[in-house]
């Protein structure tokens, strides 16, 4: 079986299209489902609102809606479903990478997933806690906050961002004197409004779609009802790719 692929989309409830990330004009490209994969589409709706500064806002779901996922062709549906799961929470993880020792800089990698919408946290050495950090926070601020824990941790704290919400921590240890025990709070992380929905790609309506090509060109379409009453937000290109 090929590997899972898990596509995020920020669907534009007025243009009928998905972007790439929340407030980024970029449009998302193509998505592609693979034969014989189990694919999760995440979901969340923006629309624009004209304001330079936030150029986008949350359109958030009806707690009565409803949902259709499908990918196909005006003759054939490969694959569809109703089903529609909120994904967790994001929280923080803090894995020790380079334990405490003299002389040496002790070294935490953090991370949040899934990605927050907007928010802050916080890390405390068992003794003092930081001010507030933003989801957006350049790694000199997330030094400036760790520098709040004392005056030991002053000019002995590096920070390397490693990924998206993904960061490596060092503390000097000669100069802190002692294991930080790094702790994290991701209390005050924002979610996305989103729902995941997942498209089983081992239907007979595949292998039809397929008909033994490499890959072929289709449809995805998503569509809410509220009230008896249906739109479609989404109907665009996709590539269904035939499995090894």
């Amino acid at each position: 079986m090929a590997l899972i692929t898990t596509n995020r989309l920020f669907v534009d409830v007025e243009q009928n299209r998905a972007y790439a990330r929340f407030g980024s004009y970029d449009v998302n490209p193509e998505p592609f489902f693979i034969q014989g994969d189990q694919c999760p589409v995440e979901i969340s709706l923006v629309r624009r609102t004209g304001i330079q500064i936030t150029p986008f806002e949350e359109v958030p779901f009806d707690v009565s809606s409803s949902f259709d996922l499908k990918i196909g062709t005006t003759t054939l549906v490969a694959s569809q479903t109703s089903t529609a799961v909120t994904p967790s929470a994001p929280a923080i993880t803090v894995t020790t990478l380079v334990a405490y020792g003299a002389g040496n800089f002790e070294t935490y990698r953090v991370s949040i997933s899934p990605a927050p919408r907007s928010g802050f946290f916080t890390f405390s050495d068992g003794t003092t806690t930081t001010d507030q950090i933003t989801t957006d926070a350049s790694t000199k601020d997330i030094v400036s906050a760790l520098n709040g824990l004392g005056t030991a941790y002053l000019d002995a704290v590096t920070v390397n961002q490693v990924g998206l919400f993904s960061w490596d921590i060092s503390f000097k240890s000669s100069m802190v004197g002692a294991a930080v025990n790094l702790t994290a709070d991701d209390a005050g992380l924002q979610a996305y409004d989103s729902r995941v929905m997942t498209l089983d790609m081992t239907t007979a309506g595949v292998a039809t779609l397929l008909n033994g090509a490499a890959s072929v060109e289709a449809t995805l379409e998503f569509s809410v009802t509220v009230s008896g009453d249906t739109q479609t937000f989404l109907y665009t290109p996709c590539t269904v790719i035939n499995d090894l």
